[in-house]
């Protein structure tokens, strides 16, 4: 039978809202978890200490290590144990077959994938393209099996509340319509790179209701640090914001607002996948580069829709009742359980290693709480929200649902410890029971006797409290006649008449009273029956509530003697706070030792200071008396000299000066700062040997002239009256190119040098040059005076 590809509905239908309700899962009471054990295969041989080994197919030893010259050997039973040279194939076949049966049943299923970090659990979900895992595998056996018998879209819509609605032809259509005029593009078409397939091996899926159309919706969200997040919600670009779960009208729980998607093939499934992967939160630690730091939840719900009746086109119609049926299939990738000390990690890799493994402590507990009700018949409070994990999946623990875990194992020595923990929880995982929920798919009929029970008047009682019990007629009283024997005849027939009625009645009714007799005395032995249960239900919790009574005054006891040993750490907490106070006075007196032997040697710093002080001013006046004995003695010696020289004057005639030329060009302008100390006082002895200064009218003519001031070094300010006269100047601190020398507008050069005399003060020194131009475009620098500013105290010695 091939689907149709489009409902048609009576013309005033336009929407009908359905809830969409779970079907019977099974008809036993009580079902275990299937727990299964998956051995990775190791990466290095030589990291095998075999201390695993595989006895049966589903029993397993772990040795444990030498400790006291024992070791002991464990045996662990599975359902199935999958070896490191099982198949993906295998795995899928063993585990995840019968779970897609019961989905396209309307039934749940919730596949837990747990072991410790890098122990192949993401791996075994997932696989790689050639060699695909369960998810993978499950989505292709999905879309083999239903193959035409997909409903078309939109006509089922999500209602955001868990649940379901149908839609009519003309709505779906204007869905379509509407998408498409806004240019809303699928989730799918949003992921960057080159589309992920997996390899299909064509299994499907055969014990379908071929009288049915299905619809497939996905949805994947993580839980990370105990809040949930939706991996294929748009609504917020930069960050993923957290979702809150609720319940629904079913008491089950759900994810508030999140994105769940109709796909119609395999490849949308994978692109929404791999979507969700992107988002994942992954980090790289110690043990793991590509280590989950969230558990992860992908979802797959199948909704069922069974056909109604054909119209006059051919074309299924709408059914008028409810009759769609939803199975969802939840596969989890939980984080692995990790230990600091091996990880080491710190900062946001700690904060989320310990959210991961409270998670994982909540889901522990909670089993615990489980398997001790059922052991001994206990009516504990299972702690569901203490986590985000366990309240999301609260109703497959109370029968809503198939529960099977993959054990993940990796067999390396380094492994060992938290594998025995992981094989432990597991053993207790599996003798867990989980009890199996009632038939909760309501049709009218079924609501109404609902509502009958919760007024306390069911349908049959009812009809029997309505039913009149039937008494017998009464014998009427007769007067006889003598005189008229045919008038006492009737009378007489009248008589028998009603005692032959009563006595064929009185058989009945001997009947009915037997009956009720009969049901009465039923019903007393069941209420003696639940009487006797109801006592020894009662001795069982007086037991319970004795031996609980007996473990309060245990723990009283216990609290008494950890008062005493409490009053007793306090007592010695006085006693060492008294010896901590004894050691800081003491500490305190030697800070004052201390702190005096810092201020002697500080006044002994300060009486040095002085001593230096008095020897500093000591020496400087005897350096002052030998420079003012060495200045008199220069002072003879210059006397002597003009003396000298005023008789070399009167005997020489006089002559013109001879200066000395010095042809600049542009290497020489750049090295002549540096040199020009040396140079003016060579020009100032050979101008004295030689020649007489020349007559100082010369400086009256520059008074039109351009000068070139070259200040080599920055000039002491001059506090003489006589000042050098230069109006039309341009001062420069260095000669860099050869345009500050050959600028046609200077005529003048004058550079500026400041040096100690011999008695310590400063004489400005002006030598002064003409520029002349040369023929090759240059300028040449001839010095022709030097001029000599001083100053002197007349009262000196």
């Amino acid at each position: 039978m091939s689907a149709v590809n489009k409902f048609t509905t009576p013309s005033t239908k336009k929407l009908r809202r359905e809830k969409t309700t779970l079907s019977n899962h099974s008809d036993s009471e009580k079902d275990s978890v299937h727990v299964y054990c998956r051995i990775r295969p190791l990466a290095d041989s030589s990291d095998s200490s075999n201390y695993l080994k595989v006895l049966a197919p589903d029993t397993l030893a772990l040795t444990t290590p030498d400790v006291k010259a024992i070791r002991k050997e464990i045996h662990y039973k599975f359902k199935h144990i999958f070896t490191s040279y099982s198949s993906q194939s295998e795995v899928f076949t063993h585990i995840a077959y019968p779970l897609l049966q019961d989905l396209l049943n309307g039934k749940n299923g919730l596949l837990f994938s747990y072991g410790v970090t890098g122990s192949g659990k993401t791996y075994t979900l997932n696989g790689d393209q050639n060699d695909p895992g369960i998810m993978p595998r499950c989505i292709d056996t999905i879309f083999n099996s239903l193959g035409d018998y997909q409903a078309p879209k939109y006509v089922i819509k999500s209602d955001k509340m868990n649940g379901f609605e149908i839609q009519s032809d003309d709505d779906a259509y204007y869905d379509t319509l509407h998408a498409v005029k806004n240019s809303a593009k699928p989730l799918v078409r949003k992921t960057n790179g080159e589309k992920k397939s997996y390899y299909n091996d064509g299994t499907i899926i055969t014990n379908i209701n071929e009288n049915s159309l299905f619809s497939v919706f996905i949805s994947y969200v993580e839980i990370y640090n105990n809040n949930v997040y939706d991996l294929l919600d748009e609504s917020s670009e930069k960050s993923l914001q957290n979702k809150i779960l609720r319940e629904d009208c079913r008491k089950n729980m759900y994810v508030n607002g999140v994105v769940e998607i109709e796909v119609k093939s395999a490849e949308e499934a994978f692109e929404l996948f791999n979507v969700g992967q992107t988002r994942k939160k992954m980090a790289s630690t110690n043990l793991n580069e590509g280590s989950s730091r969230s558990h992860s939840i992908f979802n797959i719900r199948v909704v069922q829709l069974e056909q109604g009746a054909i119209n006059t086109n051919g074309q299924p119609m709408i059914p008028t009742e409810n009759n769609i049926k939803v199975g969802q299939l939840s596969l989890v990738d939980l984080a692995g359980s990790e230990r600091t000390n091996r990880t080491n990690n710190t900062g946001v890799r700690l904060k989320e290693a310990s959210s991961i493994n409270n998670s994982l402590m909540s889901l522990r507990t909670c089993l615990e709480i489980l398997r001790e009700n059922q052991i001994n018949k206990n009516n504990r409070l299972v702690p569901y929200r203490d986590s985000r994990l366990t309240f999301l999946f609260k109703r497959y623990f109370e029968g809503d649902g198939t529960i099977k875990m993959i054990v993940c194992i990796n067999p390396s020595v380094n492994d060992f410890e938290e594998n025995l923990q992981v094989l432990k929880f597991a053993e207790m995982t599996q003798d867990v029971k989980i009890t199996k929920a009632e038939v909760n798919r309501y049709t009218p009929l079924k609501k109404t006797i609902i509502k009958n029970k919760e007024n306390q008047t069911p349908h049959r009682l009812l009809k029997t409290a309505l039913t009149p019990f039937t008494l017998l007629p009464e014998v009427p009283f007769v007067k006889l006649n003598i005189d008229n024997i045919d008038e006492c005849r009737s009378a007489i027939e009248k008589v028998v008449k009603v005692l032959k009625f009563r006595k064929s009645k009185g058989k009945n009714i001997d009947k009915e009273i037997e009956e009720k007799q009969q049901e009465l005395r039923k019903k007393l032995v069941n209420m003696d029956q639940q009487c006797i249960l109801n006592n020894a239900e009662l001795k069982s919790l007086k037991v319970l509530i004795h031996k609980e009574k007996q473990k309060s005054q245990n723990l009283q006891v216990k609290m008494n003697d950890l008062e005493v040993a409490n009053q007793d750490i306090q007592m010695k907490n006085e006693e060492l706070e008294d010896v901590i106070r004894s050691l800081k006075n003491t500490i305190n007196e030697k800070d004052l030792k201390l702190n005096q032997h810092v201020l002697d040697r500080q006044r002994t710093k300060q009486q040095l200071a002085l001593a230096n002080e008095k020897m500093t001013h000591e020496l400087d006046q005897k350096l002052r008396r030998q420079r003012d004995h060495l200045n008199a003695a220069m002072k003879a010696k210059d006397d002597k000299l003009k003396m000298v020289r005023g008789i070399l004057d009167s005997e020489t005639p006089p002559a013109e000066m001879n200066c000395i030329e010095l042809n600049m060009d542009l290497p020489n302008i750049k090295s002549m700062g540096s040199q020009v100390t040396q140079t003016s006082k060579n020009v100032a002895n050979a101008c004295r040997r030689n020649v007489k200064p020349a007559a100082r009218s010369r400086r009256s003519k520059s008074a039109g002239e351009v000068w070139l001031e070259h200040n080599v070094i920055k000039p002491c300010p001059l506090n003489t009256v006589m000042q050098p006269t230069m109006k039309k100047r341009k001062s420069v601190s260095r000669l860099d190119k050869a345009s500050d020398i050959t600028n046609p507008k200077q005529s003048k050069y004058c550079l500026v040098a400041q040096e100690p005399d011999t008695d310590g003060e400063i004489e400005t020194k002006l030598y002064k040059a003409d520029i002349l131009p040369t023929c090759g475009g240059g300028a040449q620098v001839i010095f022709n005076d030097v001029e000599k500013l001083t100053q002197e105290s007349p009262t000196k010695t």
